[in-house]
């Protein structure tokens, strides 16, 4: 079952690293970096800025530390017919748990590490610790990952729900208390206090797994790889995820502003399927909120501009893909309409959406900078990139599509 394991995991890869190269092209490397290097650059003004007794900063590593332990599920790679053709072989998932189990850790324990780097300076200023003490944290939080872990296992097992909640409330109450003891005393007593719960975790656990509920299990994987498309789906089509469809019927006074001629026959499609699909209209609305939520406590002129003008470009860059959206249909190929209306009808409802994003942006930049002047730079920097995005890129990229 070990090797049987690892040809499931091959082909999961495989597959996943076909998608990532859509994922991580240049733009999206680019923005990434910029956002590392301006969140860098805004966090490091913000620790000279912190006075010298900030006693509440370990709370806060500690919060944050608890919030990312949970980042990171239980991998089986699971599949639907498992429930029929895996069960005679049910004693023997032993060791392909343990295949499974060293997998899960893998993607946890690497960003905790980048996690816990991150906040090793605010603990320095404010709680007084050394940087050297950074391994002993790290220890602490790859323990209670490892519980937390094995309490995910735990739950594909055939126990009741509320043997499942109470293994989840101890273990949140355990790491709960273990993070703040090791932020407010020792470092060192962190880390043995995690390795004690672990060991804890693990064996008590174990003991009272007793029958696996492949229905849950497969649920589970199921729902995991869900959320992995979706992540996925923002930056290419993922043919196992569909979107759905809703009626939203108190949209449809956009609709209606759209005039019914011949040459906005695009347009009124673009944009029906803007609304009424989730996929589109849940990345623009998300995007638009975080960005919103950024500008919102940011109070520098120019980190405010550079951020506003970046999550711009990436709601623009997410919504190109509208343009084969209709691609496949046999009725969009039979109406007697010019292929180059798609373009025109996909450049006008994107500069739209940006122009809204952009206004939206300005208010709540207006609320950070707090200052006419300031806010009236931003604004106007968020236009102009709208503008040019609208007219020079979306032509330029549709060209390539089509091309």
């Amino acid at each position: 079952m070990s090797d049987f394991f690892q040809t499931r995991l091959a082909r999961h890869q495989k597959r996943m690293m076909r998608y990532m190269r859509y994922v991580f092209n240049d733009h999206f490397v680019l923005v990434c970096l910029f956002l590392v290097g301006g969140v860098g650059f805004y966090y490091s003004n913000l620790l000279k800025t912190l006075p010298e007794n900030f006693s509440i900063g370990g709370g806060i590593v500690a919060l944050v530390w608890l919030v990312s332990l949970y980042i990171g599920n239980f991998v089986t790679l699971a599949e639907p017919a498992d429930m029929v053709f895996l069960l005679p072989k049910e004693q023997e998932m032993g060791a392909y748990f343990k295949r499974s189990f060293v997998y899960s850790c893998l993607f946890p324990f690497f960003l905790l590490v980048l996690i816990c780097g991150f906040l090793m300076p605010l603990l320095v200023i404010s709680a007084g610790f050394q940087f050297g003490e950074f391994v002993w944290f790290l220890l602490m939080l790859w323990s209670l990952k490892y519980s937390q872990l094995h309490v995910q296992r735990y739950g594909i097992y055939q126990v009741s729900q509320s043997n499942k909640r109470m293994s989840q409330l101890i273990w949140l109450g355990m790491a709960a208390i273990i993070l703040f003891i090791s932020v407010y005393t020792f470092s060192w007593l962190g880390a043995i206090l995690g390795l004690l719960q672990a060991v804890v975790f693990t064996m008590y656990l174990k003991r009272l797994s007793v029958g696996l509920d492949w229905e849950e299990m497969i649920n589970k994987e199921q729902n995991r790889l869900h959320r992995l498309y979706q992540f996925i789906n923002l930056f290419t089509d993922v043919p196992e995820i569909t979107a759905t469809v809703k009626r939203r019927k108190y949209l449809d006074g956009f609709l209606n502003r759209i005039p019914l001629q011949h040459k906005q026959t695009y347009l009124y499609l673009y944009a029906r399927r803007m609304i009424r699909g989730s996929e589109f209209s849940g990345l623009y609305l998300r995007l638009v909120a975080i960005g919103s939520l950024f500008l919102y406590f940011l109070d520098s002129l120019w980190f405010s501009v550079g951020l506003g003008v970046v999550f711009i470009y990436l709601i623009g860059f997410q919504l190109i893909p509208l343009y084969n959206q209709f691609h496949y249909m046999v009725l969009t190929q039979l109406y007697p309409v010019p292929t180059s209306q798609k373009g025109q009808a996909v450049q006008s409802l994107i500069g739209f959406l940006l122009l809204a994003a952009a206004l939206i942006f300005g208010l709540f930049a207006a609320i950070g900078l707090k200052n006419l002047q300031e806010t009236g730079i931003s604004l106007g920097s968020y236009l102009v990139v709208a503008f040019v995005f609208t007219k020079l890129y979306i032509p330029m990229r549709i060209k390539k599509m089509v091309d």
